[in-house]
């Protein structure tokens, strides 16, 4: 026997996948799901007659998405406070049912509270009944209780990851993409006025590779920690990163020539895409390599390693480094260019946008 298949056989609870897949299968033939699509057909029929008379009022942008723009000329663009969905106080709640009146919302899931925890979103969603809702949900790979709720509360559902599609899709038939996450923590235009810092950095040659803690993904734990035997540089941040200024994490993302990217599910991380847009060489696992988007990713602008490099980084650290160093200052700005045009989270935004369009006949 193989030592591959040894292994395989080995594995603890191998027949687990088949039977998730079984019950999926027979939860997914549900008539439930007929009339919870007729249901969100007729809402959708209603929306659409709404917006035709009132045209779009204006676009709101959850609390997570406040560094995008959409560019749509003439278009007035919100950012919702981050406890918009939480605040019980009916006269509160009826203020904000009134002020999404007639207009487009894009909400990431990181902005609602799980339903288990007294989320007003479903609410929202219930009431609102001339407010088009569009949920970019981030974590749909792994976080099923809320996934299928926000599919199902949503007029238009945005998964960024490849994960659960057909499952999700019974819950809301206007599932859209894959959107893949992309950067969002620096509005374009501050991105695009600071290519001169980008460009002139002075940047380490170990790579960085800071990453929040997940209790739940003990097989990243394990690879981070193992990477930070040989390099600092790569290990668990703490959770107030987003409290610093965007202009103290940009010189953080500036400081290194390359970062080391460790998805928790083999996602398509932020993380690949921030890389760039600072001008740096995102370090990528080989289970990303010919994954969409990551396979469109110039060659010259990543590194990708293997499961024997998390072992032995050095040669794939070096081999990154290089990257950077031969593509010089025109690597940088090209790097740089590339993500902000195309992985930036204006772009992303502007792709559902253009769905709500043709949903609501705008």
């Amino acid at each position: 026997m193989s030592a591959i298949s040894e292994l395989l056989l080995n594995l603890p609870d191998r027949q687990l996948p088949a039977r998730h897949s079984d019950e999926y299968t027979k939860f997914a033939q549900s008539d439930g799901f007929f009339h919870l699509g007729v249901v969100k057909d007729r809402r959708i029929a209603r929306l659409r007659e709404g917006f035709s008379k009132t045209g779009l009022r204006k676009i709101y942008l959850s609390a997570s998405l406040g560094a995008l723009d959409c560019g749509i000329e003439d278009v007035q663009v919100e950012v919702l406070a981050k406890d918009f969905f939480q605040n019980s106080d009916a006269a509160r709640y009826a203020n904000n049912k009134a002020q999404l009146d007639g207009c487009v919302v894009v909400i990431n899931n990181n902005d609602v509270v799980a339903p288990e925890v007294g989320s007003l979103y479903g609410r929202f969603f219930t009431d609102c009944v001339t407010t088009c809702f569009i949920v970019w949900d981030f974590d749909n790979h792994h976080w099923l209780g809320l996934s299928t709720f926000l599919a199902a509360h949503s007029d238009i559902y945005a998964p960024a990851h490849h994960e659960n599609l057909c499952l999700l899709s019974r819950y809301n038939s206007l599932i859209v993409g894959p959107v893949y996450c992309s950067s969002i923590q620096w509005p374009r235009e501050f991105l695009a006025g600071k290519s001169d810092q980008i460009l002139m950095a002075d940047r380490s040659d170990a790579p960085l590779g800071m990453h929040i803690p997940y209790p739940k993904f003990g097989f990243r734990n394990k690879v981070i920690d193992t990477l930070k035997q040989h390099h600092s540089s790569i290990g668990f941040s703490s959770r107030d990163y987003h409290l610093r200024t965007k202009e103290q994490r940009l010189r953080e993302w500036c400081s290194h020539q390359a970062h080391w990217v460790v998805p928790v599910l083999n996602d398509v991380p932020i993380r690949i895409f921030d890389a760039l847009v600072t001008g740096g060489i995102p370090i990528v696992p080989n289970s990303l390599r010919f994954l969409a988007p990551v396979d469109k990713i110039p060659r010259e602008y990543m590194a990708f390693y293997s499961a024997d490099d998390i072992l032995n980084p050095k040669s794939v650290v070096e081999h990154a480094n290089r990257l950077f160093v031969e593509g010089g200052q025109d690597g940088i700005i090209a790097r740089h260019r590339f993500a902000l045009e195309q992985h930036h989270g204006d772009a992303r935004l502007g792709q559902m946008l253009g769905y709500a369009a043709e949903v609501l006949q705008l």
